[in-house]
């Protein structure tokens, strides 16, 4: 072994787990999806026997002044999301994403609080964001 080389040894034990995960991946993409959907159902399902309603609002990048005062309320003239889900109620916390953020509303009037921020929220959402009653990012 040269002293100079920082090439690490290969580490077969670790290829050895690579190789083992991937043959249990799908390798067909509907299976993927299939798999995701699957996996976002449970979710959703823990999520509402907690008593947690989820919302997610697919915005894009911020790449505009007006995207940011609508997503952050960096405006003073407007209120933004984070705004608007906490005059909804229960508002609890948010999760932010590429592009997506979502918000989660818990407590005894959390379905109805979220069904108040989804109606606010679509009421100014510029085209082309979408607005869901889960806690998955949708994309179309």
């Amino acid at each position: 072994m040269n002293p100079d080389d920082l090439t690490p040894e290969r580490d077969w034990d670790a290829e050895r787990e690579i190789a083992e995960f991937l043959n249990g991946v799908p390798k067909d993409p509907a299976a993927i999806m299939a798999a995701f959907d699957e996996r976002s159902t449970a979710e959703e399902t823990e999520l509402a026997a907690n008593g947690i309603r989820p919302v997610t609002v697919v915005h894009g990048d911020v790449e505009f002044y007006e995207d940011e005062a609508l997503i952050y309320g960096t405006d003073p003239a407007r209120p933004g999301l984070h705004a608007l889900a906490e005059q909804a109620g229960q508002y609890h916390r948010t999760v932010g994403g590429h592009g997506f953020t979502m918000w989660f509303f818990d407590g005894p009037d959390a379905e109805q609080a979220a069904v108040r921020f989804m109606a606010a929220v679509i009421a100014i959402a510029p085209d082309g964001w979408i607005v869901t009653p889960t806690a998955q990012p949708k994309r179309s």
